[in-house]
């Protein structure tokens, strides 16, 4: 592996097409919101996009991979061996993951794995921080993520690609697509196999973490995808998606041998031996002979769970206290509508109908040391939504958005929950190049089912979650092709859910202030050379009665993130990514005593070349060039340094 990785930078010197990337159409049936050629929510609201291009350049397989760059957002692993997504302090919970426009989130407790999600279907991402549209319902306190995969185009085309690493990873994809002025399609599959990820040379061994590749660290992946659509005429058309991934992982155990160290978790052996997820959504657009559309869709998601988590580190015995076993089912089916009514001069008005039932069943049994206790859960909630929004552009300058909708939750163990959202923005333009944009937003998220029924900790009472946000915001074009980015935010989050300590009942007692600010810059003067860079200050404060805390856990203050690419003249595309950490920290499990975790930058290197008039894509990469000993959570180490190589090939 070693002497392919040094061989094929020569190969690409060799080589004199340059790399270019074309626009891969999208599903374009899976915008949730309404879309419109006039200004709207995206010109008052935080939306960051994350395109196939970028994806392509930075070398990304996963979700969490391909929008880990982003400002605002950090992507921390833990004790469960899944990436998690926080953004502005928030953690994966309180975001609000759609595809195509339909939620894929757990039903059990909000979250989801972004590391089952293939990045090779994305045709774009779309994030939007803080106050997002009241069309999209209940949840998303923190941030809404709506994948867009990839859809079909006139004529037929396709791509094979390879990757491989070290330790026995490998990735192969194919994908095919076509279409005509009647309809399209897009499929693909892929398999993801990596038998390890490697640990720093800096790393101290010990007796947990006895060896240079990491504990019960690895992952494999299969997926299916398919879209298409249909143009019934000109002003109808019907579309459906359907997916299927499947796979297993382990989850790496605590290294921290000291039992006396306050802030070390005790070491689990728990593995995901195998999960499946199925999905299918149909939609259905249509125009009408006056200004009015209408969007509506019809989804169901469906995943499967066996966890287990075993005695010792053989990951065979089941015997003695601390072993548990769990096979789960979480799934999701509902069903939204949008009608968008354009005004002319008077603005847009839309309309959102929301209703989904979200179902767990779990059965097992966990062991302690006063006994087995067996798990046999079936469990079912139902959400509804209905909002309003309105857009208007009274003058060429100012953009004005007002939204409210209500939300309701309910089920046959627990009292209807309901409440409000609202979206408040404005944006102004005084000048060519320049966007001045202000919001404010009431978002509500219900508690999950893991928190409402849970055998040991649930509570029947829990209130909703509420968060308030805050934000100004600045695009600014500067001269040489520069583009300035920055935003001042402050939320209010209250009624947070979590575990009481002496109780251990989830209960609503936490209470958070977020704030802070985040700047980017942009730069493509050069044809061959283009860079970005931003830098996030996040402060944060436990507001909660009687608590201990000053900073919350595992914020981090600072984060920076640099990312270039250089095109030389013979067609070879050298890229780098720059990851900066700093200013976190950790407690312990009564949050008296606190620890600042470790600053690390980490530095990745991509290096890549067209051949064959552009139809075959060869490169290189390296993540954690300097192989950084670093974590994300105390006692869990990240990958050292990791060498890869693949190709793509397109017709």
């Amino acid at each position: 592996m070693t002497r392919l990785l040094l061989a094929i930078p020569l190969l690409l010197a060799l080589a004199g097409a340059q790399q270019t990337f074309a626009a891969d159409p999208e599903y374009a049936l899976g915008e949730i919101v309404v879309t419109s050629e006039k200004a709207g929510v995206v010109d008052v609201t935080n939306v960051a996009e994350v395109t196939t291009e970028d994806i392509e350049t930075r070398g990304a397989t996963t979700l969490n991979e391909a929008i880990e760059m982003l400002p605002g957002v950090y992507i921390r692993t833990a004790a469960d061996g899944t990436p998690r997504i926080d953004i502005r302090g928030f953690r994966t919970r309180h975001i609000k993951l759609l595809i195509n426009g339909v939620p894929f989130q757990s039903t059990y407790d909000g979250q989801f794995d972004p590391a089952s999600i293939p990045a090779e279907n994305i045709a774009r991402i779309v994030l939007t921080k803080g106050a997002s549209s009241v069309l999209y319902g209940a949840g998303g306190t923190a941030a809404v993520i709506n994948i867009i995969t990839k859809g079909g185009d006139q004529g037929m085309r396709g791509s094979v690609g390879a990757r491989a690493g070290e330790i026995d990873s490998y990735l192969g994809k194919a994908a095919l697509s076509g279409g005509n002025e009647k309809g399209f399609f897009f499929g693909s599959v892929s398999s993801l196999n990596s038998g390890a990820y490697p640990v720093s040379g800096d790393f101290d061994q010990n007796e947990v973490q006895d060896s240079d590749t990491r504990e019960n660290s690895d992952r494999d992946r299969d997926s299916v995808f398919f879209n298409g659509g249909y143009n019934i005429s000109d002003s109808t058309k019907l579309g459906a998606v359907f997916s299927y991934s499947g796979g297993s992982y382990g989850k790496p155990p605590s290294v921290i041998t000291d039992n006396n160290d306050p802030f070390g978790k005790t070491a689990k052996f728990e593995r995901l031996e195998d999960y499946s997820e199925l999905a299918s959504q149909f939609n259905l657009r249509h125009e009408f002979d006056f200004p009015l559309s209408l969007d509506t869709a019809v989804y169901a998601n469906q995943r499967n769970e066996l966890t287990k988590s075993y005695d010792d580190d053989s990951y065979s015995s089941m015997d003695a206290s601390g072993s548990s076993k769990s096979d789960s089912t979480s799934t999701i089916a509902g069903a939204h509508m949008r009608a968008s009514y354009d005004f002319d001069a008077y603005g847009v008005l839309t309309t959102a109908l929301n209703g989904e039932n979200q179902g767990w069943e779990e059965t097992g049994f966990t062991k302690k040391k006063k006994g087995e206790t067996l798990i046999d859960t079936d469990k079912n909630l139902q959400e509804y939504s209905a909002a309003l929004e309105y857009t208007i552009t009274p003058i060429d300058q100012v953009t004005l958005v007002a939204g409210s909708g209500y939300v309701a939750q309910t089920g046959p163990e627990s009292e209807t929950a309901t409440d409000w959202t609202y979206l408040l923005g404005a944006s102004y333009r005084p000048f060519d190049g320049t966007t001045i944009s202000a919001n404010h937003a009431r978002k509500v998220r219900f508690a999950s089912i893991r928190n409402l029924f849970d055998a040991t900790s649930g509570n029947e009472e829990l209130d909703p979650e509420i968060a308030r946000h805050f934000e100004i915001g600045l695009d600014q074009e500067l001269p040489f092709k520069t583009v300035f980015t920055g935003a001042v935010f402050k939320t209010y989050a209250e009624d947070l859910i979590e575990k009481d300590n002496v109780t251990e009942i989830y209960e609503n007692y936490e209470d958070y202030l977020l704030q802070g600010f985040e700047v980017g810059l942009e730069n493509r003067f050069f044809d061959s050379f283009w860079a970005r860079t931003s830098y996030g200050y996040l402060h944060t404060e436990d507001k909660s009665d009687d608590s201990e805390r000053d900073e919350l856990q595992y914020r981090p203050r600072d984060t920076v993130t640099v990312e270039a690419q250089y095109t030389c003249p013979f067609g070879t595309a050298l890229y780098a990514g720059v990851r900066y950490v700093a200013n976190q920290y950790t407690y312990n499990d009564d949050a008296t005593m606190k620890k600042r975790m470790d600053d690390f930058t980490v530095v990745d290197l991509k290096l890549s070349q067209s051949f064959l008039e552009k139809t075959l894509d060869l490169y290189a990469g390296v993540n954690n060039l300097f192989d950084e000993d670093y974590e994300e959570s105390y006692g869990f180490p990240r990958p050292g340094r990791t060498l890869y190589c693949g190709f793509d090939y397109f017709f």
